[in-house]
């Protein structure tokens, strides 16, 4: 019977060989392939590749977490729905907030320097949050330098509620050095930021013990262009920097490492994003362990956001897909929450229909997918715990050489961080600029006919106005800050009405400020996007795109491969391509050509018709047209490229050409305006 049939276990031996039958010649070597994080990817992955990995046998929940930190995965408790939520008001950030909790949403997300508008006083946090109940919704506030000012306020905001303290859950952190990282700048001493971290990590113990007061973001460095693991490092070498000075400050390990949150971004490379986050609880747990960390204070919590470095401003609705997949690969890997970006992210502030579309991602995978529904489901993959295993290593070793430079923060100031990250960052850029590694509607398949989307106020720059600030006020919060009262005194002011700037104003009165070497965040699509946006302004100025003019020789099977080559190799730079019909001798191709009245030209057809014809119409073209450019679709053996050369040709366009250095050469000697 059917159901009792067996079939063979074929040995690596036996696929092997039948592959290579399949590579007809060509080395079992061209199926490997290299990471940016110098990991070497293998066609298939065995049981004998996981035989030493002592965690895959462990079950969720346990030590080591690699497998989640919760014996049952989201089964009870499913993924926090995180949108980060902006505004230009308090009142309009309170409707759409609402709004998003009715629909889906499950967290409360705030990064203040995106929020769009300032929180300045108690009345700010009043219209904010009025008839939201903060006892139902988790909350998660990435408040950067004015950590203090924004939990002062909110803490008083409570208090004239009445609501306590221990019935609101989630996160409102500060990140010194991320920011640091990101701006190269802070307007205050590390010395005092620690200060305030340990003293709000032991009120927020005592007061408001489910909230977590730090957060290290991996997104800094993953928006300069660092890899996976670089990511996790210089996140871990944060947080070390951070225990280390809470511990200095009289904080117990498990009391430090309970207050923080991580968060990292998610990108394009779907199985090293898994790996990464698996990675991520395995390292983490060996360092709060090495402090001598308990079980539980060796879990980490774990935010995650789709990342924006891989979002494009050209055929943005694919940023759809983008997400979609980031997003899964992080509720695969194990995230406690998720911020799906919308697809206009890198156009503008997000609107009703892009933010319900990201939310709606979430939803999907949760309701739809049934991805809550199973454990760790990347637990045993073969290819997947190889790959976390071979991240975690990694990271352990970047991380090792960090400490051993003097930490982050040293090798920030020595710019270390800084040309580590610099060096993947060039081999992306690189990379994307030769087309090897390819953006859907930018670098590749670009649709010149779309009509872009419009953002009211794009770009522009909005200044809020600032209440007087309270002199007596900021005495008053310095005097207590002078006692290392930093949370009490604020808390304190801030129920008798003091500001946010003032707050702040009397932290920096005494202050050295630190400045290093800002990481440079950009994204990967902005290279062509530069071309698109030059195109589109010689269009508006002389009512035509650049154009490059094809000469097809030969019937359309003949010519069709290469002529489609070339018009997504141009029209990714935004250049406009003319298409002809095939000629079948040179006089046809060169009165064609010369019809067209262009100024850049590229014969198109196969090895064997460029033999004969591509001498004569390059001479023929050349007499007739001495300053116009003749290309060749196509690499060449050395030989006949010469011999092209010596006829007229000024060039060779194939896979392997550098695409966007190309375009810019194109479009400098068409005139097209560049901003370099």
């Amino acid at each position: 019977m059917m159901k009792n049939a067996t079939f063979p276990i074929p040995s690596f031996e036996e696929w092997k060989q039948e592959v290579e039958k399949s590579l007809k010649g060509k080395p079992f070597e061209k199926l490997y392939s290299t990471t940016y994080e110098n990991i070497t990817i293998k066609p298939i992955y065995t049981r004998r590749d996981i035989e030493s990995l002592t965690h895959v046998e462990q079950y969720p929940g346990f030590p080591g977490y690699v497998r989640g930190t919760r014996p049952n995965g989201y089964i009870q408790e499913p993924w926090k729905v995180s949108q980060e939520i902006s505004a230009t008001s308090p009142q309009e950030w309170n409707e759409i907030v609402k709004h998003d909790l009715a629909r889906g949403q499950t967290e409360i997300h705030i990064v203040l320097e995106r929020l769009g508008f300032p929180v300045i006083s108690l009345d700010d946090m009043e219209a904010m949050f009025s008839d939201i109940s903060l006892d139902k919704y988790s909350l998660r506030v990435d408040a950067g330098a004015q950590s203090l000012s924004f939990l002062a306020l909110f803490a008083a905001y409570l208090q004239k509620r009445q609501m306590p303290f221990t019935a609101v859950r989630g996160t409102i952190g500060m990140d010194p050095i991320g920011t640091l990282a990101e701006t190269g700048h802070l307007s205050f001493s590390l010395a005092s930021s620690y200060d305030v971290m340990a003293d709000v990590a032991k009120w927020a113990k005592n007061n408001m013990p489910h909230v977590k007061t730090v957060i290290v973001r991996g997104e800094p460095y993953h928006n300069g262009g660092a890899n996976a693991v670089q990511e996790l490092a210089f996140a871990f070498a944060t947080a070390v920097e951070y225990i280390n000075a809470c511990l200095d400050r009289g904080l117990a390990i498990d009391d430090v490492a309970s207050q923080i949150q991580f968060s990292f971004a998610v990108g394009s490379n779907f199985f090293m994003e898994i790996a990464k986050l698996r990675a991520a609880r395995l390292v983490w747990a060996n360092i709060v362990q090495a402090f001598g960390g308990s079980e539980s204070a060796q879990k980490i919590a774990m935010h995650a956001r789709t990342s924006y470095f891989t979002k494009t401003i050209y055929d943005p609705y694919v940023n759809m897909l983008r997400a979609a997949a980031e997003a899964f690969a992080a509720t695969i890997g194990g995230a406690d929450s998720l911020h799906v970006s919308p697809f206009d992210e890198a156009i503008g502030p997000a609107d009703e229909f892009s933010r319900r579309i990201a939310r709606n991602t979430q939803l999907i995978l949760l309701e739809e997918a049934h991805i809550a529904n199973v454990i760790d489901p990347a637990g045993g993959s073969y290819y997947v715990e190889t790959l976390t295993a071979q991240v975690a290593e990694k990271t352990w070793k970047l991380f090792q050489e960090i400490e051993g430079k003097g930490g982050i923060v040293k090798a920030l100031q020595d710019g270390f961080v800084q040309a580590e990250v610099e060096n993947i960052a060039k081999q992306r850029k690189d990379n994307v600029k030769k087309r090897k590694e390819k953006i859907v509607g930018t670098n590749f398949y670009a649709n010149l006919a779309e009509a872009p989307i419009q953002k009211a106020n794009e770009g522009s720059e909005k200044a809020f106005p600032f209440s007087k600030v309270d002199e007596e006020n900021v005495a008053q919060l310095q005097a207590g800050f002078r006692e290392n009262r930093w949370i009490e005194t604020a808390i304190f002011m801030a129920v008798r009405r003091a500001t946010a700037q003032e707050i702040e104003a009397a932290l920096k009165a005494d202050e050295a400020s630190i400045n290093v070497k800002p990481i440079q965040q950009w994204r990967l699509a902005e290279s062509f996007e530069q071309l698109r946006k030059a195109t589109e302004v010689h269009l508006e100025k002389h009512g035509a795109r650049p154009t490059v003019h094809l000469i097809n020789i030969g019937s359309i099977p003949n010519y069709k491969t290469r002529a489609d080559f070339i018009t997504g190799f141009f029209e990714a730079g935004g250049v406009a391509v003319a298409k002809s019909e095939g000629y079948h001798t040179a006089e046809e191709a060169v009165s064609g050509a010369l019809e067209a009245n262009g100024t850049h030209y590229i014969i198109c057809g196969s090895d064997e018709s460029y033999t004969d014809m591509v001498p004569a119409i390059a001479k023929a073209f050349k007499q007739a047209k001495p300053n116009a450019k003749l290309y060749v679709a196509g690499k060449q053996p050395a030989d006949v490229e010469q011999t092209f050369i010596e006829a007229g040709v000024d060039g060779f366009i194939h896979i392997g050409s550098n695409c966007y250095e190309t375009i810019v050469s194109f479009m400098k000697e068409m005139g097209v305006a560049l901003d370099e």
